[in-house]
């Protein structure tokens, strides 16, 4: 009786989550562009979306981090003259053609003072009037933020900058649509870049107060030398030496009609708004060069690696497997098993690992890290318990994924991660914002936006048998790259690792004058300690203590 109670339950959670599908109209622009509408009769608002495919991951070493300043300085905001073309040069156009030329000077400059130090000096000139005109461009751009011609409609608009893509929304009354398509079309023919200067220092400065973080040390070691590894901050003195010039002829070719779909969610229908979008974006030209870049490709396989590294103030294991990207037909049966394992914070790693063994505090797990076009990792990043190491986690961590692999799943389990699925596609669906963000993320990934739909229908098909299968042939030990974070000597929280120090540094003190020299035998003795479980850290701390004892005396 129970188990057709359970079967029965089964067979309803299933049925009812056979998707309603989005009714998406679709037409291809005169220049090559996409633009999908999405009628949702009586709403008062639209929410429009451009996706430009490529992103982080297609920019040019020398290039780093031009999609976040595309992001940041074409679509922050939308002042009146960031749609004219620059007029004299107290015009921001001008004011940054100056600055670049300033710049430029500089270079060559110091370049002559280090062939002849002795030669006469312009530099305190030239950085006197950096600085002045800096402060005009920093002052302007603090002055037009209440023109914005969006906020004054009534609307908001917004832009991220992502590996696999560039998307800049907008959400604004009916009435402004024609607006919105006008002003979108000035604003990539024109690519004013006003706040360039400002933006650029900004992300400069944030790149440096985040310093160094686990994920992207994760990254660089589970993809070496791609794109999707590149960790920005290696990178600051590229992003700091980007010109202007640069980085708007950069956007004509990353920001080309060819890469562009346009999505709109609204009360209109494609009848309705393709003749608007047909003149003003449909009429942007293709740059000569839009060829696609090739990018290398990085084996899957490439054995199991581990990194350790001393960052933050506690411990954490941080684990990624390689996976295959969005339009991999194993793709969908790994996002099912990630449903399993999280659940949203149900799942099996927050059951089993937090709440019955206390081994740890906290779970996350993500899918396609850093984006989904190309092979990227799933990812899981544990915080230990007190009195719990890292060692221990990463047992518990490989049981759990040998367990989803070769024993059955149970039915609850299964059920329930079907209808956290099933919830999340209806939730994306009844949601312009998210619906337009899922169906370019879907193009952008996928290659096709109509992956939405489809995968949301296939989840229901999906057999166990197929799940198995692919965490067994992608989550395992040659797909696997294991990050070891351990905190320095000087931030360690937990009351043994504080006691580890002391007797540690005691020890070597009595041996070792060399202060450099104790310093890092005391740091290396409690990473290896902290590799041990509480119990036997316990016992090698009192062994210690022992042999302390008679060097006291």
């Amino acid at each position: 009786m129970r188990l057709l109670v359970t079967l029965f339950a089964t067979v309803l959670a299933l049925h009812a989550q056979v998707p309603r599908l989005v009714e998406v109209q679709e037409r291809r622009l005169a220049n090559g562009a996409r633009l999908l509408v999405v009628e949702r009769r009586g709403l008062p608002a639209f929410h429009a979306e451009l996706v430009f495919r490529g992103g982080q991951a297609e920019e040019p070493t020398a290039l780093a981090g031009a999609t976040d300043l595309l992001a940041r300085t074409l679509f922050g905001a939308t002042w009146p003259e960031d749609l004219q073309p620059g007029k004299g040069p107290g015009h921001l156009d001008g004011l940054l053609r100056q600055e670049e030329g300033i710049l430029e000077a500089l270079r060559l400059e110091r370049l002559h003072l280090h062939r002849d130090p002795a030669a006469p000096s312009q530099l305190p000139g030239l950085e006197a009037s950096l600085a002045s005109l800096q402060t005009r461009l920093r002052a302007q751009g603090s002055t037009r933020a209440l023109e914005d011609v969006y906020l004054s409609q009534g609307g908001s608009q917004g832009a991220e900058a992502r590996a696999d893509a560039l998307r800049a929304w907008t959400e604004l009354p009916t009435a402004a649509l024609d607006l919105w398509c006008r002003t979108e079309a000035q604003r990539l023919q024109t690519l004013q870049l006003s706040r360039f200067s400002l933006q650029r220092d900004q992300l400069a400065a944030e790149l440096r107060a985040r310093g160094p973080q686990g994920p992207a040390l994760l990254l660089g070691a589970a993809l070496p030398g791609h794109p999707y590894g590149r960790d920005l901050r290696d990178h600051l003195p590229t992003l700091e030496a980007l010109r202007w010039s640069e980085l708007r002829s950069y956007a004509r070719r990353a920001l080309s009609p060819g890469r562009l779909t346009i999505i709109i969610v609204g009360g209109q229908s494609l009848d309705q708004v393709a003749p608007l979008v047909e003149r003003s974006l449909g009429a942007l030209p293709l740059p000569q060069d839009a060829e696609e870049p090739l990018l290398p490709e990085i084996p899957s396989d490439l054995g199991d690696r581990r990194v350790q590294a001393t960052q933050g103030t506690e411990p954490r294991l941080l684990v990624g497997w390689r996976i295959p990207p969005h339009s991999h037909p194993d793709h969908l049966a790994l996002r099912l098993a990630a449903a399993l394992l999280d659940g949203g914070g149900t799942g099996r790693l927050v059951t089993h690992l937090v709440r019955q063994k206390g081994l740890a505090r906290q779970v996350d797990l993500e899918l396609d890290v850093p984006g989904g076009r190309l092979p990227g990792l799933l990812t899981v990043d544990l915080r230990p318990a007190t009195g719990h190491s890292l060692p221990e986690l990463e047992g518990a961590l490989h049981t759990e994924i040998l367990r989803l692999q070769q024993e059955p799943i149970p039915p609850d389990e299964w059920t329930k991660a079907l209808a956290l699925l099933g919830t999340e596609y209806v939730h994306t669906v009844d949601d312009p914002a998210a619906l337009a963000r899922a169906l370019g993320l879907a193009w952008a990934e996928g290659g096709d936006w109509r992956l939405l739909g489809l995968e949301a229908q296939r989840l229901s098909t999906l057999a166990q048998e197929t799940v198995q299968a692919a965490t067994r042939a992608w989550l395992n030990p040659s797909h696997r790259t294991m990050a070891r974070l351990e905190p320095s000597i000087t931030e360690a929280h937990d009351p043994l690792d504080q006691e580890l120090v002391k007797v540690l540094g005691a020890l070597a003190e009595a041996r070792i004058p060399d202060l450099a020299q104790r310093e890092h035998l005391v740091a290396e003795g409690l990473r290896q300690l902290r590799m041990l479980s509480p119990e036997e850290r316990l016992r090698t701390l009192h062994l210690m203590e022992a042999q302390l004892a008679p060097v006291k005396r």
